[in-house]
């Protein structure tokens, strides 16, 4: 059973809830391209520091993992497609 079809769609809350959830997922993604291309294209007389370079870039690695969390989570709450097949 597609647990979007049948029922995301027809239910505002649940339709709400995944456009937030997607928009949200976007803007993480392009979040973490921007903090990837700040030390990279900025002058090298602004972020110096090495620490200060780390962070950005620790802090696109950890927006990058959570916009891949955010679509599993998305997958999992609103596409799971629950089919139980028998092994023979």
């Amino acid at each position: 059973m597609d647990r979007y079809w049948s029922h995301v769609v027809n239910c505002s809350s649940c339709s709400v809830a995944y456009k937030g959830f997607h928009v949200l997922e976007v803007v993480l993604q392009i979040l973490s391209i921007v903090l990837i291309g700040i030390p990279t294209a900025i002058n090298h007389g602004v972020m110096r520091s090495v620490d200060g370079r780390i962070t950005v870039v620790s802090m696109a690695v950890l927006c990058f993992a959570a916009s891949r969390w955010l679509s599993f989570f998305i997958y999992k709450t609103f596409h799971f497609h629950d089919y139980k097949h028998a092994f023979c």
